[in-house]
């Protein structure tokens, strides 16, 4: 592939997922429109290669921060750049372990489950700029633990629809 192809590949991705996290501010399917967010960074990154997908991310968050159609730091902004980011760049890495396999899929669950838990750390910490109240919830939960392995379940169902999406996407983009 030609690198203007790759840089047309990377920009229309930035455009895309930036378009999405702006339109979060007016919709009630925020975490699908992250979710729409995390496969246009994960496909740029398996058609140009993990450096494009790199600056796939950084544009588009950058775009969306100094544009200002979401406000600085708010939760679509943080959770992108905490959670949704990270893991199209980690699923990234482990693209040929697919869930066809007992071997593959455990260690593709593994990944995902670390990961998970490294997110949730990282919005424990951001909770003081995101609108929804983590501490609260979690007290409402029975504490972190409950909430960490609430999380866990969420993230490995994620990575199942996430994966099942991206193969198909990728396929439809040969």
């Amino acid at each position: 592939m030609s690198s203007t192809r790759k840089i047309t590949y990377t920009a229309v991705g930035a455009a895309v997922a930036a378009v999405c996290l702006f339109l979060t501010n007016f919709g009630w399917l925020k975490i699908s429109l992250l979710m729409a967010a995390a496969l246009c960074y994960y496909i740029v990154c398996c058609k140009c290669g993990f450096g494009y997908g790199v600056a796939d991310v950084a544009v588009s968050l950058l775009l969306v921060f100094f544009t200002g159609g979401l406000t600085p730091l708010s939760s679509a902004f943080l959770l992108t750049a905490i959670v949704f980011a990270p893991y199209a760049l980690l699923s990234y890495f482990i693209r040929k372990l697919y869930y066809t396999k007992w071997q593959t899929a455990l260690i593709r669950l593994g990944a995902v489950a670390v990961f998970a838990n490294l997110a949730l750390v990282g919005v424990w910490f951001a909770a003081k700029w995101i609108a929804v109240d983590v501490l609260t919830i979690a007290g409402r939960l029975g504490g972190y633990a409950v909430l960490a392995l609430l999380f866990t379940v969420f993230a490995l169902v994620f990575d199942l629809l996430f994966n099942q999406l991206s193969i198909r996407l990728l396929k439809l983009l040969k």
